[in-house]
Parts: structure tokens; C-alpha cells; sequence
């Protein structure tokens, strides 16, 4: 799926474009936190998690590391490229809820 705005590819689930911030059209977000304190809450156990997911993959980042760089054949190297992809994710997804505050 696109975005209707600019065109980018959207992320599966996303409710606005990562690009230009516009809302995904026909995305039902459901119903607001009762308050402020609650969303809060929601976003301080939101980011917890993902700073636990960082901090795990960029610890299996520098084992990967450390085999691609005896690899030779370079199936260590093609590991570290996609647990740094998923730390990009997990980034991007944290970018996403500080944005959403």
C-alpha cells in the first residue's frame, strides 16, 4: 500500500506515511485513552519494549559482527545486514510513537 499523499510505501499496520506524516485514510485507530495520564503510560511501556528489542538485537548485532568478519564465505555478513535492518525497524517504530506524543 501507498500513500495517497506522497507516494511512499507504507509499513504494514502504519496509521500515518513515515515520509510526510499524512494519516492513512479508512484506518480505524479506536478509541482514545480515557487520559492523558493513560497515554502516557501507553507510550512509556510502548518504548520500554522497544528499547529492550534494540538492546537485544545490537547485542546479537556484535556477535554477528564479530563471525562476519572470520566468514569467509559471507553468510555471517548477510545476518548482521538483517539484524541491522530490524534495528532500523525497531527505530523507526520508536521515531513513530514519539512523534504520536
Amino acid at each position: 500500500m501507498y500513500c495517497q499523499n506522497c507516494g511512499k510505501e507504507l509499513h504494514s499496520g502504519a496509521l500515518s506515511c513515515a515520509s510526510c506524516g499524512a494519516v492513512v485514510p479508512g484506518v480505524h485507530v479506536g478509541a482514545a485513552p480515557a487520559s492523558v495520564k493513560e497515554l502516557l503510560a501507553e507510550a512509556r511501556r510502548a518504548a520500554r519494549d522497544l528499547v529492550s528489542t534494540t538492546t537485544t538485537l545490537s547485542a546479537h548485532l556484535a556477535t554477528k559482527a564479530e563471525a562476519a568478519a572470520k566468514d569467509p564465505s559471507g553468510s555471517a555478513k548477510k545476518a548482521v545486514h538483517r539484524v541491522a535492518k530490524e534495528l532500523d525497524a525497531a527505530a523507526r517504530e520508536l521515531d513513530r510513537i514519539l512523534r504520536d506524543l
